[in-house]
């Protein structure tokens, strides 16, 4: 009886999240746009395309700067730098106008002031121009040293060369696809456990959970809702990843000399084994918390305030990641503890995975440690569940919450027999 009651709350929710609208509609246009994302650049680029025309450079005292920067093919700069005779005043001038993009003046070998409207996050001409410079002025110098052309040439274009011998993980292959799905577990986590509370607290508004709670016992009630809505989440995951990768492997003649996607789409399967592995535990343990909380809530609009310390812990450890993936730090201090922090584990050691050295008894551990807080936390937030549906008016303090949930164990120990009092 007790595992039927279970599954038919756990049929009532997955069923009335998966036949919303909202799902519907959101997880169909995600697909589209992936499918948009990934096949309309391979569709266009079967038709003719025109070449922009590289906006023009004025140069004063040009010493051979233009001809070189000219060489460098056409689709790879976006200038072209044209002599001219002006005097500096009204070289700006020009450049104000608009009849220029910018304007160079070269007041030695290695410098020169670069004249511009605006300075822009964009432009690499400066960069460009620097590296022409020094290369024009050590051929000079080596010149005049009499050194011929050839050697000149053997010596400019002389590179060092380095094979790598990798022992662990590769962070500058890793670190991009590890972003995207560490963004993706924390958007799932937040979006779904929100949904879990809102869920609740429109149900209690409506008064409906007051004849629930008395028929069902509260672990049954809220590990069916979250268990349901987890279902629906990891459909929708499992939609959009799978989406991605046929799509990508549809259009892979177009893609596959593409360095970015070829290191997103290229991850190891046991990285997406990882991924659903911890969106499933770290889902758990914050949809258990947003549940009770959002049955503290008398509305809908009250579970935003009500679980912000909740939403706070979690952005903390999403941020502190995020930097330390950033920062070169996966395998920091910091970052050991949060991996077995339950709290902040679902992140820390899912990026110690992908981008650091973690051996396998620190992972074995880490699922431990928030398996062990999750089963912990679903039991004590169904209690305060229990008794978060049945309150009305303004929400209890920490304090008078944990009186409540005391004398509400000393009662379910007096009446045992009292189903509903069990939790």
């Amino acid at each position: 009886m007790k595992g039927r009651q279970f599954f038919e709350i756990f049929k009532f929710e997955f069923k009335n999240y998966a036949k919303s609208k909202v799902f519907i509609v959101l997880t169909v246009a995600l697909v589209v746009l992936i499918a948009g994302v990934l096949t309309l650049p391979n569709l266009l680029s079967g038709l003719p395309q025109t070449q922009a025309e590289p906006e023009k450079a004025a140069v004063l005292n040009d010493n051979g700067l233009s001809a070189l920067y000219n060489a460098i093919p056409a689709e790879n700069r976006a200038y072209e730098l044209v002599p001219v005779g002006l005097t500096e005043a009204e070289l700006e001038e020009k450049v104000l106008a608009g009849e220029y993009a910018c304007g160079i003046v070269l007041t030695g070998d290695l410098s020169y002031r670069y004249v511009v409207p605006t300075v822009s996050l964009y432009d690499d001409l400066s960069a460009v121009l620097n590296s022409l410079l020094v290369s024009s002025y050590q051929a000079a110098q080596m010149a005049q040293g009499g050194l011929t052309a050839d050697q000149i040439a053997a010596i400019m274009g002389a590179t060092a060369s380095a094979e790598v011998v990798n022992l662990g993980k590769d962070q500058t292959q890793n670190i991009l696809y590890t972003y995207i799905l560490l963004m993706a577990l924390y958007m799932a986590i937040m979006l779904y456990g929100q949904l879990v509370a809102s869920s609740v607290a429109a149900e209690k508004s409506s008064r409906a959970m007051e004849l629930l709670i008395t028929t069902a016992k509260p672990v049954n009630l809220m590990f069916g809702k979250i268990i349901g809505t987890g279902l629906c989440g990891l459909i929708q995951i499992v939609c959009l990843v799978g989406s991605g990768f046929l799509f990508y492997r549809l259009n892979y003649s177009y893609w596959q000399d593409n360095a970015l996607m070829a290191s997103i789409f290229g991850m190891p399967a046991e990285m997406l084994l990882y991924t659903v592995l911890f969106f499933v535990l770290g889902y758990f343990l914050y949809a258990f918390l947003y549940g009770a909380l959002g049955s503290l809530a008398n509305r809908s609009e009250d579970v935003n305030t009500l679980s912000m310390p909740v939403t706070f812990l979690f952005l903390i450890g999403f941020f502190v990641v995020l930097f330390s993936m950033m920062g070169d730090g996966v395998d920091s201090g910091l970052m050991k503890f949060c991996s077995y922090f339950p709290f902040t584990s679902p992140m820390a050691m899912f990026c110690r995975v992908a981008m650091g050295n973690v051996p396998l008894w620190g992972v074995i551990l880490s699922v431990v440690l928030l398996l062990a807080a999750t089963v912990l936390v679903g039991l004590l937030c169904s209690a305060v569940y229990r008794l978060g549906v049945l309150l009305y008016g303004k929400p209890p303090k920490p304090g008078e919450l944990i009186r409540m949930l005391k004398n509400q164990k000393k009662e379910a120990r007096m009446d045992p027999a009292d189903p509903s009092g069990k939790v």
